[in-house]
């Protein structure tokens, strides 16, 4: 399937990458629109094109551009309406075969869409072969549309993807021993399933009633992981509540589920653009297809467009279980565009409405310590960890996280009673042991403890600059200077611009008489702390008496006791 996959993306992005002679002339808005379309900046981008379209109407290559930016915005009507022209036209568009196609099966126009498949290749040929099956589904023809996805099974790369395609048509017609026989595999192995596969084979199975291996199923294929979509399922499965099932209700949507699956299945190999075009088209023909939205929300992260995530993150309704993912979604774009207040009050309100989800408690937390209000992060992780049944291994993070909120509120004793929480559910957790370790140090107690901690994180963490750097600096506060600059040029070398790390390099030139270099050290810290914004505090006014006076006469300063600096420099 990577094969064929690979030349359906080159096709649907070739429209992209040229500019017409007569685009090129169109100054201002074409240039404006380029560089917006190579920021991932849909919107503005759409606009711009459209402005240089005005200009050049004549111009399909502009045309073609202008369709594609409007799409990845989620404006699709004006894609398709673009589209059309270019299909009326000359040419090869491959997106405006698709466009056109889905809008064919939008309006459940079921013989318009097979005809438009069977006259040119829309997208390639196995993926087109199940696109017929499902306008073949809609036009009641089920026996000819079988025929279609089992001619797809025998490809190479493509049998998990046809078998899911035919389980689930088979599921339209109330087939579901037979659509239980398409996800088993038809006698050998069964297709491979993602998170929307494994609802779909529960949903079936309930309705088999086999509630008891759907039960079985989702334990085993999310653990630890469920969301709280797969959670509610289970609920109702275990409660004898009423499942029908319910995520396909037309051949349309069925189609849509082709390009969710494609994007999907090149998601972890291709451009991340590319596949948004998928997810945009997928979520057209199937709008209740809430996975094919949160993928396109997250696809709009990842291209650094944490505006355009958040619109689509708010698509998803609050009666839909997978409302919770799209506001956890939604609060980090926020956040990632400065707005934490406004991210923190939407996990407010989806921790009040779902109090007993511990992953919201959890990200809330996480979100009020790093906005520093401690007091009301330990308050979150306080409810997260009450809602813990069985203490396993992966909770050390709980204790650990709200450790650290104690710690920046004073409260030191109930910091440790964290610490050694986490350490007792996850003993050789380097995080735990590196920030125990190196706060011990700083705080002057139990240092040979705090060595041993650090030297145990090192160990499972040799590469890790932070880590390196409190081994280095627990050696210095022990006296231990020359082992000491080891480990802190190292950790330089690892973190050559963290400000923390090259001032404590500064200190450990100078307790071994190497003032030069010192100086250059703490020159450097201090360039680096005007834009440093790590969890520590980085005070550039000490850094800066240092280079005044020298460490010496800087601890001296403060009552702290000198250190023994080797002659020479």
């Amino acid at each position: 399937m990577k094969r064929s996959a690979k030349i359906i993306y080159v096709m649907l992005l070739s429209m992209t990458l040229g500019a017409s002679a007569a685009a090129q002339q169109a100054s201002g808005p074409y240039i404006a629109a380029r560089q917006a379309a190579l920021a991932h900046d849909y919107q503005p981008a759409a606009d711009y094109f459209a402005r240089a379209l005005a200009q050049s109407p004549r111009d399909s290559v502009l045309v073609s551009q202008t369709m594609t930016a409007f799409l990845a915005s989620g404006d699709v009507k004006k894609a398709h309406a673009l589209a059309r022209l270019l299909v009326a036209g000359e040419g090869s568009y491959p997106l405006a075969e698709v466009l056109v196609l889905s809008e064919h099966f939008k309006r459940n126009d079921y013989q318009a869409a097979l005809d438009h498949l069977e006259a040119t290749t829309v997208v390639g040929r196995a993926i087109d072969e199940l696109l017929e099956g499902w306008a073949l589904v809609g036009l009641g023809q089920m026996a000819e549309a079988l025929r279609r996805f089992d001619a797809v099974i025998p490809v190479e790369g493509m049998r998990s993807f046809a078998l899911y395609q035919k389980g689930l048509a088979l599921t339209l017609v109330g087939d579901f021993e037979g659509a239980a026989a398409s996800f088993s595999g038809q006698g050998q192995a069964a297709p491979a399933l993602n998170y929307r596969g494994s609802l779909v084979w529960a949903q079936i199975l309930v309705q088999l009633d086999r509630s008891d291996d759907a039960l079985a199923f989702l334990r085993d294929f999310h653990g630890s992981g469920a969301d709280h979509a797969v959670n509610s399922l289970m609920a109702q499965i275990e409660a004898g509540a009423l499942v029908e099932f319910d995520l396909l209700r037309n051949a349309s949507e069925g189609a849509g589920e082709v390009l969710h699956l494609l994007a999907q299945a090149l998601q972890n190999g291709e451009g991340q653009d590319g596949l948004l075009l998928y997810t945009r088209l997928a979520s057209h023909m199937a709008p209740r297809n809430m996975q094919a939205v949160l993928l396109s929300a997250q696809l709009l992260e990842q291209l650094g467009n944490p505006q355009l995530a958040i619109e689509t993150y708010a698509q998803v309704p609050r009666s839909h279980p997978a409302y919770v993912q799209a506001e956890l979604g939604r609060a980090q774009a926020l956040q990632e565009i400065g707005e934490a207040t406004t991210a923190i009050e939407v996990l407010t309100q989806l921790a009040g409405s779902f109090e007993n989800l511990r992953s919201i408690h959890m990200t809330l937390g996480d979100f009020l310590r790093q906005d520093e209000q401690y007091a009301r992060a330990v308050r979150s992780y306080d409810r997260a960890i009450a809602l813990i049944d069985q203490p396993a291994r992966g909770h050390w993070y709980l204790h650990y996280v709200r450790g650290t909120a104690h710690d920046r509120l004073g409260d030191w004793a109930a910091a440790m009673r964290d610490f050694d929480r986490a350490l007792e559910l996850a003993p050789d957790q380097f995080q735990v042991l590196n920030y125990v370790g190196y706060t011990l140090v700083d705080r002057g107690e139990q240092l040979d403890e705090a060595l041993e901690m650090i030297q145990k994180a090192v160990a499972a963490q040799p590469d890790a600059g932070y880590i390196i750097d409190s081994l280095g600096w627990a050696q210095y506060r022990l006296g231990f200077y020359n082992e000491a600059v080891v480990h802190m040029e190292r950790a330089a070398e690892l973190m050559a611009t963290d400000p923390i790390v090259n001032d404590h390099l500064g200190d450990v030139y100078w307790a071994v008489g190497r003032k030069t270099e010192a100086q250059f050290q703490w020159r450097r810290a201090l360039s680096f702390a005007i834009d440093y914004s790590g969890p520590e505090a980085v005070d550039p006014k000490r850094i800066q008496r240092k280079l005044e006076v020298g460490l010496a006469e800087v601890l001296a300063e403060e009552g702290a006791a000198p250190l023994k600096v080797a002659d020479g420099d």
